[in-house]
């Protein structure tokens, strides 16, 4: 089972996981930053509403691939370059989600080495 404390022991014993692992606790955002410091790869943190909770993706140097659907909620995810404005596939995956039928109408991003950032579909995205 991964909890806070093991979970970058378990990633680095057991490999990275394809595609959203669950998880039985909410991380803090100081935690997915360390885990993004030490694999050098964007980390993206999931809550499903219908019950099932949270889980985080792993994704490569500069993006996440990421479930869309109207039950998808895309708490945090980090940009470990240092990144503060979102990309043009951030506001889309924001405006996918509402046109799901998501209630989302932001998201955070977790810049490595910078404070966090908080993006809607108006927001400036890199281009």
């Amino acid at each position: 089972m991964l909890t806070p404390e093991n979970i970058i022991s378990k990633f680095e014993e057991h490999g990275l996981p394809e595609y959203g692992v669950p998880l039985d606790f909410l991380p803090n955002q100081n935690l997915i930053r360390q885990i993004t410091e030490r694999f050098k790869i964007e980390f993206a943190l999931m809550f499903r509403i219908n019950g099932s909770g949270y889980s985080i993706f792993k994704g490569t140097s500069n993006s996440v691939e990421l479930p869309i659907d109207a039950f998808e909620i895309l708490l945090s995810h980090t940009h470990p370059n240092g990144t503060t404005k979102p990309s043009i596939h951030d506001i889309n995956w924001l405006k996918t989600a509402q046109e799901e039928g998501s209630p989302q109408i932001q998201s955070v991003i977790l810049p490595i080495g910078k404070s966090r950032v908080t993006f809607d579909t108006n927001s400036s995205y890199l281009k």
